[in-house]
């Protein structure tokens, strides 16, 4: 994509984001840079923002992370940020119940939204041509073929959601 259709889907997923998880990706992308750590309320609005379409697996993860206690979550998060390892850090984070390697993305992204990237499924088939989750060894690929497709000065989320949006409006998936 050059430069105007990154724009062009990056805003069509501006459009059609849910203000409530807007609300959630605004308050995490202030506090977590400033606290160094997610708390474990925090890291109910990831799970509820990564998996708001799917309500079992939501509710399920949710009351996964409720099982350790919420200092856990804090010493596990605050060690992977820390590294500027992707792959370390995914690996980190998924070691807290009810966190797999698509939230563990979204937890960095959230904590540094101009170097990360929420990665999933769809970027992999969308960059890999493969249908299937994503691994932890995909995550350092995403970024830097992020990196390699951004044409311009963008941040990262800017153009992950512009070939998210794309992806999703092609192949009719993840709806809000």
């Amino acid at each position: 994509m050059d430069a105007n259709e990154i724009r062009r889907w990056s805003d069509r997923y501006d459009e059609v984001y849910d203000d409530d998880l807007r609300e959630i990706e605004d308050r995490l992308n202030d506090a977590l840079p400033k606290q160094g750590y997610i708390t474990q309320d925090q890291l109910e609005d990831v799970v509820q923002w990564k998996l708001n379409g799917q309500k079992g697996r939501r509710d399920l993860n949710i009351e996964k992370v409720n099982t350790v206690p919420d200092e856990f979550i804090r010493r596990v998060s605050e060690a992977a940020f820390l590294v500027k390892d992707p792959a370390l850090q995914l690996k980190t984070l998924k070691s807290i119940p009810g966190i797999g390697g698509a939230t563990a993305t979204v937890i960095l992204r959230f904590n540094d939204p101009k170097n990360y990237a929420i990665g999933d499924r769809y970027i992999v088939h969308e960059f890999f041509g493969e249908d299937r989750g994503m691994r932890v060894t995909d995550y350092p690929k995403i970024l830097e073929e992020l990196h390699n497709r951004n044409p311009d000065d963008f941040d990262l989320r800017t153009v992950e959601k512009a070939y998210y949006q794309r992806y999703r409006d092609e192949h009719e998936v993840g709806d809000w």
